[in-house]
């Protein structure tokens, strides 16, 4: 709690916000730690610092004065999310995708980065970190900046889309609350598995227009999928061909763990199947809508690549690094 005070108290100025770079706030209290305790139980000194940190009153707060590195290297992280709604024939109702730069940078001095890209009209409703000069993008499409220290996000975007994307992977349930045989029994059968083709672009898949591409080699990670059963359902015995699932009674979330789901295996088709134990009246309790976790490492949908990440104001050639992903946001199936 006292932590949480303190920076409040640094970040708000008379209700206002003040201070709110993490580089600013970290020189100013320091993280808590061990032999933090330690010394402020011994000598009583607050973790606080009594002078402000390098660059809190410059026209450049977010980046501190004199870093110093023996290894420069700055990594980007492409990252884009799929927010889909998927009816329970596989058809796409509606989907929007957004993504983030997500950056690490580790440079000495003072650098002046210049980001360009190999076809920036893919994206729209560009934020960017103060960092970016604004202006410059607008005029010339490219960012340029001079980031801070460590871990930031760049920018966020949205992926221009003509039509829904499609998912690298379908999901086909079966759901039913009322059993023919027993009235007080429900059945649940779930089907996942690779798709042969998607809006996910690979590199070297030619043009960066969307479209559908071979996904033969493309290898689906971290597959979760979560069933939030209605409160008529007082238990359920779920069994997985692939991956394990564990039911909580109390939230009534059944989550099935799959991990990786790879198009060559023997095992690119995962089920899940089961039956409830139903209580009450089930007549009236709506069917789950199913989420759907995922993410495909190196692709996109927008095929965005950078094509070049120049520094100036500084004299080492630093090392540069990019990666890209494409992961599920909101992505949800109605049974």
């Amino acid at each position: 709690f006292s932590l949480v005070y303190q920076l409040l108290e640094e970040m708000l100025d008379y209700g206002l916000p003040l201070t709110t770079e993490p580089n600013a706030l970290k020189a100013m209290i320091a993280p808590p730690s061990v032999m933090g305790r330690l010394q402020s139980m011994a000598t009583g000194k607050s973790s606080i610092s009594d002078v402000l940190p390098d660059g809190t009153i410059s026209s450049m707060p977010w980046r501190k004065a004199g870093v110093k590195y023996a290894q420069n290297d700055i990594y980007l992280d492409i990252i884009e999310e799929v927010d889909s709604i998927v009816d329970k024939s596989g058809q796409v109702i509606s989907s929007e995708v957004t993504g983030s730069i997500q950056a690490n940078c580790r440079l000495s001095g003072i650098p002046d980065m210049c980001l360009s890209f190999t076809d920036p009209e893919v994206i729209d409703d560009c934020s960017f970190h103060p960092c970016v000069r604004y202006n410059r993008f607008e005029r010339d499409r490219v960012v340029s900046f001079v980031p801070p220290d460590g871990h930031f996000e760049l920018m966020r975007y949205r992926v221009n889309t003509a039509t829904n994307v499609a998912a690298p992977l379908y999901l086909t349930p079966q759901i039913s609350l009322r059993d023919e045989t027993n009235p007080h029994r429900g059945r649940i059968h779930l089907q996942l598995g690779h798709k042969a083709t998607s809006s996910l672009i690979l590199p070297g898949g030619g043009s960066t227009s969307l479209g559908a591409r071979n996904q033969s080699q493309c290898q689906i990670e971290d597959v979760v999928v979560e069933v939030p059963f209605p409160k008529c359902v007082k238990t359920a015995t779920l069994n997985a061909t692939v991956g394990s699932c564990l039911y909580d009674e109390a939230s009534k979330i059944a989550k099935w763990n799959i991990g990786k789901l790879n198009p060559n295996s023997a095992k690119h088709i995962a089920q899940l199947s089961g039956s409830m134990v139903i209580q009450g009246n089930a007549q009236d309790a709506e069917l789950p809508t199913i989420i759907v976790h995922w993410k495909v490492p190196v692709a996109s949908v927008s095929g965005i690549q950078i094509a070049a990440l120049q520094l100036t104001n500084e004299k080492y050639r630093p090392y540069k690094g990019v990666r890209t992903l494409t992961k599920s946001g909101r992505f949800l199936v109605r049974s």
